[in-house]
């Protein structure tokens, strides 16, 4: 006989055409790492395994319930829907806020052709930091013209042509890559560094 706890341990997933099955994760001892085919992050502790020995699907217990439609404010025109491979004919996308190639699923704009890594879509508004006595606001465009907005022409100018500086690493900071950014000092920091 069958129990409700059986059931919860083998699921079918609209991502994958097998069978999953929730499997616990232990830090491996050789090379061989587990990435999530949904978020392509690392997999450590709970997740769902295709239950098929050829397959390595596996996902995250947490990337089991995204949602399969979300309004993301980076992108208030068009709801961005979730793919579980990119739509594009190489099989790879470009995420919008951080810039970096995914292979897994992507939030997407079909009309823009706007893509998010789930993990970027997911990122909270704002982020402190123990180090700061502000708030680091998320900046969907962080343009370098924001800081020296209202200091005159040649400042702006000037701005324009430097890499914004992350508060944390000290690395330049992207144009077009969204960062966290605090608006009374003039700080940002990468999306990877602010915490």
């Amino acid at each position: 006989m069958e129990t409700e706890e059986m059931k919860l341990q083998v699921i079918s997933h609209f991502s994958h055409r097998h069978p999953l099955e929730l499997v616990e994760v232990e830090e491996e001892d050789d090379d061989q790492v587990n990435i999530c085919s949904g978020c392509e992050v690392q997999i450590l502790g709970s997740a769902y395994n295709c239950t098929k020995p050829s397959c390595d699907f596996i996902l995250h217990h947490s990337c089991i319930d995204l949602p399969r439609k979300v309004k993301h404010n980076s992108h208030p025109k068009h709801p961005l829907i979730l793919h579980f491979f990119p739509p594009y004919g190489d099989g790879e996308f470009t995420c919008n806020a951080c810039g970096n190639p995914g292979h897994g699923f992507t939030y997407h704009c079909i009309s823009c052709k706007y893509d998010l890594h789930v993990d970027c879509a997911s990122l909270p508004e704002v982020e402190y930091r123990e180090d700061h006595e502000h708030p680091f606001m998320l900046s969907y465009s962080f343009r370098l013209q924001d800081k020296a907005e209202g200091k005159g022409k040649a400042v702006a100018e000037e701005a324009e042509l430097k890499d914004f500086e992350c508060y944390v690493c000290h690395g330049p900071v992207e144009k077009g890559c969204w960062a966290y950014s605090c608006s009374s000092c003039y700080y940002c920091a990468h999306l990877e560094c602010v915490n």
